[in-house]
């Protein structure tokens, strides 16, 4: 490309502001659900990297004169100036809210990490390695997700600049300064095109497959910069916005969750270069662009674009906040979320985005001091939020925190254990199998080993039933249960235990029809078909076979109760007006009796036709009387959310599963 100093329609242009209103504003209808409208809203991410990649670029061409150190030394303190500010306050009170409000669930199991590493803009490494992807339940509860996108981009400016110095200084003597940025977009839009499948959590969170985003903004105003004036002059400008319009919203409304994202974030990326091609090129003018580029360049449209950060970084942690404890379903609340956003936004925007840009003490000017301070700034923010994560439950405002009574960890027991002396429990192994419920029974199985002196061995791994006598068992954990199974024979001894828990009750939480039990419950049961039935029994045989042969005594837990509503997300005065917990926290007894018939009618079968097979029924001791409840009668959960137990549920039940295993192992 031939060298020029010009710049592309030098000056503040309204029009990219108004691109980063739409930016915004799409992600905001998308993270709320408003109406099912925008399924494709969260592609107003790539909106953004586009435009960061080509507002940077303009800023740093601005600066092209400067030595490289100087150059980069005050891009950085430019950077730490516009980000840090705000986002460390969102960050903090975030902290701190969740601490008062969240309780630590399975629902917000990673959020202190990825909270904790959003300091260090790295958010997005650990949402990466997790399993749970955007779109997850367990997504909706964490406050902090959406600092992944400002993580990418964090970690691009370590990369950009100097490649973007490179070209400034040599594209016009050095063939390698023209073509590094065009190989490397090339280079990471390959890599994301095998990403997306081979492993999407990481296609979507990290730099190397969202590079070629920020880059063609970057490749944008490199052509755009050697634009000729005839151009610039032609009708090319309404042309492209009106391209680049029609393209953001084709992706707004059909990009998938799925498939993403390559190929749908090329909708998005081209449309956003082709609306920004049309601004820079009208030169901010609007009268050669018409009607679009002066409603992009309204007033109240740019406010919104340069409000754009706040409103992203409060835009979520208030919807989390809400979704956890009033709800987002009511009428009252969503008229009241924007206007919180919204008021949250413009106080950040004027009281701490624009003072710190804008300010000229020496603190804000001299690089050295401003890069110091806000290294300073992130270390003490860190660390007070680990601080506030550490004392989680000395803080929080919830009656969940109390992690001894809700949640099924591996606790050392308080109260003192009556340590069982018997020969013929010397030696022995206790094997457990199954999904998530396997985990929820680690507080009674940890007492059981200390009480027993038995090894417990536990394979867990959540949404993987094993037998789970409902339908054939999940076939992505086949690889899983044939190496767990395998691991077992291998490591027991004749007579050894293999507990298979898991689910084995139709789920009720999260049905429509929770106001007409007969609907609700007709529904569940009819889930059921025969063909699922002779699946269940298929995967019986599969398990219960080889462990037979091996001689090891298998032992299943009866289902157990199931609710309509979770017990952690509706025991506080400041969420039990939530509507998910409308539906209650009792069912009668009869009704469960009745959901679970199916299954126990094929476990008696099996029962009967494996000798080595025995029944553990948890039922009678959850629920004594006509009325089944996720708390006892003195108020303490026996369950932590609609179907897992709690801590305390855990002690209730350790008597009778110890006595059951010594009564297994006695006669051998």
């Amino acid at each position: 490309m031939p060298s020029t100093d010009r710049r592309p329609a030098g000056g503040y242009l309204p029009g990219i502001d108004g691109l980063r209103a739409i930016a915004v504003l799409a992600v905001i209808v998308f993270h709320v659900e408003f109406l099912g409208f925008l399924p494709g809203g969260f592609t107003g991410v790539d909106m953004f990297f586009v435009i960061s990649g080509y507002v940077i670029s303009q800023s740093l061409a601005e600066r092209r004169h400067r030595a490289l150190r100087d150059y980069l030394l005050d891009f950085y303190r430019r950077r730490a100036l516009r980000i840090l500010p705000a986002l460390l306050v969102v960050l903090l009170v975030s902290v701190l809210v969740s601490a008062l409000l969240v309780p630590p669930v399975w629902l917000s199991n990673h959020n202190a990490d990825t909270g904790l590493t959003a300091f260090l803009g790295v958010s997005n490494f650990t949402l990466a390695w997790q399993s749970n992807t955007y779109f997850s339940p367990s997504a909706e509860f964490n406050p902090y997700l959406h600092t992944w996108s400002l993580a990418v981009e964090e970690q691009f400016y370590v990369i950009f600049p100097v490649l973007f110095f490179c070209w400034l200084r040599y594209h016009t003597t050095h063939l390698l300064a023209r073509i590094a940025l065009p190989l490397l977009t090339l280079a990471s839009l390959a890599w994301c095109a095998m990403q997306t499948q081979a492993a999407p959590l990481s296609a979507f969170y990290l730099l190397p497959s969202r590079f070629w985003e920020l880059a063609a903004g970057a490749l944008l105003f490199q052509m755009l910069d050697n634009t000729t004036d005839a151009r610039r002059r032609a009708t090319w400008p309404l042309v492209l916005l009106g391209a680049g319009l029609g393209l953001l919203v084709a992706g707004f409304v059909w990009t998938p969750a799925r498939e993403f994202p390559f190929p749908w974030a090329l909708v998005t990326v081209a449309g956003t270069a082709l609306a920004i091609a049309g601004i820079v090129l009208a030169g901010g003018g609007g009268g050669r662009a018409g009607v679009l580029h002066r409603v992009l360049s309204a007033w109240p449209v740019t406010y919104f674009g340069r409000l754009s950060y706040s409103l992203y970084l409060w835009h979520w942690p208030v919807a989390v906040f809400l979704r956890w404890t009033v709800g987002l379903e009511t009428v009252l609340v969503q008229v009241l979320y924007p206007l919180v956003v919204l008021g949250l936004a413009a106080a950040s925007y004027h009281w701490i985005e624009q003072p710190m840009r804008r300010g000229r003490r020496m603190l804000q000017c001299r690089a050295g001091l401003t890069i110091s301070a806000a290294l300073l700034a992130v270390g003490l923010s860190a660390g007070a939020a680990m601080w506030t994560v550490d004392n989680t439950e000395r803080l929080s405002l919830s009656r969940v925190a109390d992690s001894y009574v809700w949640h099924a960890y591996k606790h050392y027991p308080r109260e003192p254990i009556e340590v069982v002396e018997d020969p013929a429990l010397q030696g022995r192994q206790l094997f457990v199998l199954g999904d998530s419920h396997t985990a929820a029974y680690r507080t009674m199985l940890n007492i059981v080993s200390l009480r027993l002196g038995i090894e417990v061995v536990e394979y867990e791994r959540g949404g993987c039933a094993v037998v789970s006598l409902l339908a054939a068992d999940p076939a992505a954990c086949g690889e899983w249960k044939n190496d767990a199974l395998a691991d077992i024979q291998a490591r027991a001894k004749p007579g050894d235990v293999v507990f298979l828990a898991s689910l084995r009750m139709p789920e009720l939480a999260g049905r429509d029809g929770w106001k007409d039990e007969d609907v609700l419950f007709a529904q569940a049961l009819g889930e059921r078909t025969a063909q699922q039935a002779q699946a269940a029994r298929t995967a019986a045989d599969a398990v219960l076979a080889p462990l037979q042969a091996a001689g090891l005594t298998v032992l299943i837990d009866a289902p157990s109760p199931v609710f309509k509503a979770p017990a952690n997300r509706c025991s506080d005065a400041f969420n039990r007006m939530n509507p998910i917990c409308a539906p209650g926290l009792t069912v009668e007894r009869d009704r469960l009796l009745q959901l679970r018939a199916p299954q126990m009618h094929l476990l008696t079968q099996l029962a009967r036709e494996y000798p080595v097979l025995k029944i553990w029924d948890p039922l009678p001791i959850l629920c004594p009387g006509h009325l089944c409840s996720a708390y006892d009668e003195k108020g303490d959960p026996l369950f932590a959310d609609a179907d897992h137990l709690s801590g305390h549920g855990n002690r209730v039940l350790e008597p009778s599963f110890t006595q059951f295993l010594i009564n297994l192992y006695r006669p051998l």
